[in-house]
């Protein structure tokens, strides 16, 4: 696997710059599963946790609702390829208010797109 291939491999797991992954890699002597490794660990000290997940149109609207329904989510991100479509806050107490119009909007959006990425926003306690 070239550098490249191994940076897109970064990116697409952890959300996170062409810069940053760059630098992890070379930090850590090209070894992938390493870089990776130490940019989970500088996020959860950052105390920012981002999971991202790849869904199928069909799939979109479900998983939404299944990650609100999970719970521990500050803000969930609908992204085609890099270009973000959609930023949806989740916060407790007005999802039903604030969810309704997002999910309306999505639900004519998924029929454009094939695949999608989620990048779920989760509140993380910092423990050292």
């Amino acid at each position: 696997m070239d550098l490249l291939e191994k940076i897109d491999q970064i990116r697409k797991r952890l959300g996170v710059s062409y810069e940053a992954a760059y630098q992890a890699l070379e930090d850590c002597n090209g070894d992938l599963i390493a870089a990776i490794i130490k940019l989970e660990k500088e996020k959860q000290k950052a105390g920012k946790h981002v999971d991202v997940i790849q869904v199928k149109a069909q799939e979109l609207i479900n998983k939404i609702k299944e990650i609100i329904k999970e719970g521990n989510v500050n803000k969930i991100v609908v992204k085609n390829e890099e270009q973000t479509l959609m930023e949806i806050p989740v916060t407790a107490g007005v999802i039903s208010l604030v969810l309704f119009p997002y999910l309306t909007l999505l639900a004519g959006a998924a029929a454009l797109y094939k695949d999608y990425t989620l990048e779920i926003d989760r509140n993380t306690v910092i423990v050292e």
